[in-house]
């Protein structure tokens, strides 16, 4: 074949990869809509494209505003859909590739691009989080741009191309914070080639502030109009980010991250450690792969953060990772290693791609057809101007339904820090007049309403203004659905009545403040239904099981048992915010052949992993023997007539 077909060739692969890749990223691109970010922001771009809503006034929320801004001005612009946002990040996740493409193919070759190409948007990161609508196809973009322009020069640094590259880390940087650590990796590079070369301060001075001036201007300009606008900008922003884990100490932090670190390296093993290895040569050599080498150091930085991180957040360094990957498989392909480097270099790609190719698959065959039905009936029950609080913020902007302040950005790190609390909900839904709430109370799903630390104060609030409409499945979701009847005003007043007021202490920081009952007389056959009190002065060191056990004045014999950590898992004693309420209902079955007479319960803590039971303290600080408390209140099963010591009572006299 002659060289111009060749090229002609060529020239057509990346094109023919981008279509067949392009055409895989929209294969049942809106069949799974379980996306809880995606949900927040889809709710929040949709307030300020269609309600001129601005965020940090209007509505909380801890994203930065290119993000948001970019997000609602293609929804202005095209539609609302679903569909319209998860293609605009589809295009902006193969824009990143292309950059890439672009990158690999000036400062090394054909084959090193293609690599790139197909490296990028094959690895299952990008496909599982860039599908939709996050803020990572945004942000990687940028980081992509920024990297790409910095070390487009084939020899010396160039000041518009760092110009460039700043202004695009800066609205990188509005986009995700960590758009800042991947601008250190520049600068890292400028300082250790300035160091390198012996390169005049001067110049290097130039080159620093070619750099970092438009960066500043970008972050100062924008984020300085927002607080302008917004003075709660910077509290939400930050706030989000340095409460998370702020109450773990510095080795509890590094314990927590450095196991990030490890997970990652085990979930993309070869693909590190082709970036590593090129990196290293690159080195060696003095090739260009020294420049995206220098953003790797830069993940050092996680581990400073308290705040938690998933694998995805490494994302900010994949562009740096594909380019240095590529480059040294292509070398291998090439047989540049000679012959068996061509063997390790093709197993090394079928190791990286077919596992990401299998999970890719498997992310876009995903499909749920639960929303629809959910959707419908928060429509039944509101009007479009209502009000609702959801657990999943989707569900507000799947049903076109307004939510609280707070509610518009309920996230677990937000829940967790105490950014965001119970009582600043319910203060909330009382001035908005909320018509409808959901709590994902599953135990493996639910991390956002059912971990507020006031958790049992907000369900209360429900239970005293809401009827429970009932518990819908929403694939692997569990949702109880609260709603208003009639026009009622809501109450905000904490109301709850302790009948028998108790004091006992459990271990050393939990207390029961007393307990209530829905009947003291009962049928054999009837449930007995109670209520605990507690409260607690710290978090307990263990999720201690309650016991409650039904015992026959008589006989002493046990009729019947609840035993179960409180609220039924969801609010275990270890998460007990000090001075909280918890109302902690149980329900004893009373068999049907149970005697007559009179019965007591008697209620302690043990630890399921042992037996080992919580030691109790009256209130003169003695301690009851066996870690049983004996409850005062009377109860009556069956024959009312008869006494405690099992005695027939006898009858009044009727006057």
């Amino acid at each position: 074949m002659k060289l111009s077909g060749l090229k002609s060739v060529r020239a057509w692969v990346p094109v023919l990869v981008i279509a067949l890749l392009l055409a895989g990223y929209l294969v049942n691109l809106t069949g799974w809509r379980l996306h809880d970010d995606e949900g927040e922001y889809l709710y929040q771009v949709w307030r300020i494209a269609t309600a001129g809503e601005l965020p940090y006034r209007d509505f909380m929320t801890p994203q930065l505003p290119v993000f948001l801004f970019f997000g609602a001005g293609v929804m202005k612009l095209v539609t609302e859909s679903l569909w319209t946002m998860r293609f605009y990040s589809v295009l902006l996740t193969f824009g990143s590739a292309v950059l890439l493409f672009l990158a690999a193919r000036r400062h090394h070759g054909f084959t090193a691009s293609l690599l790139a190409l197909i490296l990028f948007l094959v690895h299952e990161d990008v496909f599982k989080e860039m599908r939709i609508f996050r803020n990572e196809p945004l942000f990687v973009f940028f980081m992509a741009l920024g990297l790409v322009l910095a070390t487009w020069p084939k020899t010396e640094p160039q000041r518009r191309f760092l110009a460039a590259s700043g202004v695009s880390y800066g609205l990188g940087a509005l986009v995700k914070l960590f758009g800042l650590v991947s601008a250190g990796g520049i600068g890292l590079w400028l300082l250790w080639e300035a160091w390198r070369v012996k390169r005049p301060f001067p110049l290097l001075l130039r080159q620093v502030v070619a750099f970092v001036l438009p960066l500043l201007l970008v972050l100062l300009l924008v984020a300085g109009g927002f607080y302008w606008l917004s003075p709660q900008f910077f509290q939400q922003v930050l706030g989000h980010h340095l409460m998370q884990g702020s109450q773990e100490t510095f080795r509890e932090v590094l314990n927590r991250q450095l196991g990030v670190f490890v997970l990652y390296g085990r979930l993309f093993p070869v693909l590190l450690t082709a970036a590593l290895a090129s990196a290293i040569i690159g080195f060696r050599q003095g090739d260009v792969r020294r420049r995206w080498a220098w953003q790797l150091p830069t993940a050092v930085v996680l581990l400073l953060l308290s705040r938690e991180f998933e694998p995805r957040h490494f994302m900010y360094l994949l562009p740096a990772i594909i380019l240095l990957a590529a480059w040294f498989l292509a070398d291998l392909v090439n047989g540049r290693y000679h012959r068996w480097g061509r063997v390790v270099g093709l197993a090394a790609l079928l190791l990286i791609l077919i596992p990401s190719l299998l999970k890719d698959i498997s992310q876009a065959s995903l499909v749920e057809t639960s929303t629809e039905a959910l959707v419908t009936l928060i429509q039944e029950h509101t009007e479009p101007q209502d009000h609702i609080l959801v657990d999943d913020i989707g569900l507000a902007f799947y049903a076109q339904r307004p939510t609280t302040y707070s509610g518009a950005a309920l996230s677990h790190g937000a829940i967790n820090s105490g950014q965001i609390t119970g009582e600043t909900l319910i203060d909330e839904m009382v001035e908005t007049d909320t018509r409808l709430v959901t709590v994902e109370v599953s135990l493996l799903t639910g991390f956002h309403l059912m971990f507020l630390r006031d958790y049992p104060r907000f369900h209360r609030f429900l239970e005293n203004n809401f009827s429970f409409v009932g518990q819908f499945d929403r694939d692997y979701q569990l949702l109880d659905v609260w709603a208003r009847d009639g026009d009622k005003p809501l109450v905000a007043e904490d109301t709850y009545t302790i009948e028998y007021p108790d004091g006992t202490r459990f271990g050393e920081s939990m207390t029961l403040l007393g307990y209530s009952f829905e009947e003291t007389e009962l049928t054999p056959g009837e449930p007995l239904h109670f209520t605990l009190y507690w409260t607690s002065s710290a978090p307990a060191a263990h999720n201690w099981t309650v016991f409650t056990h039904l015992i026959h004045d008589a006989t002493d014999e046990l009729v019947g048992q609840h035993d179960k950590i409180p609220y039924s898992e969801v609010y275990p004693p270890s998460r007990w915010w000090p001075g909280q309420v918890v109302d902690d209902k149980f329900t004893i079955e009373i068999p049907a052949d149970a005697p007559d007479g009179s019965y007591h319960l008697s209620v302690g803590m043990y630890d399921l992993s042992t037996g080992e039971r919580l030691a109790l303290y009256d209130a003169s600080g003695a301690e009851i023997p066996d870690g049983i408390l004996q409850l005062e209140a009377p109860l009556q099963v069956g024959d009312h007539r008869i006494s405690r010591h099992g005695e027939r009572k006898r009858p009044l006299p009727n006057n």
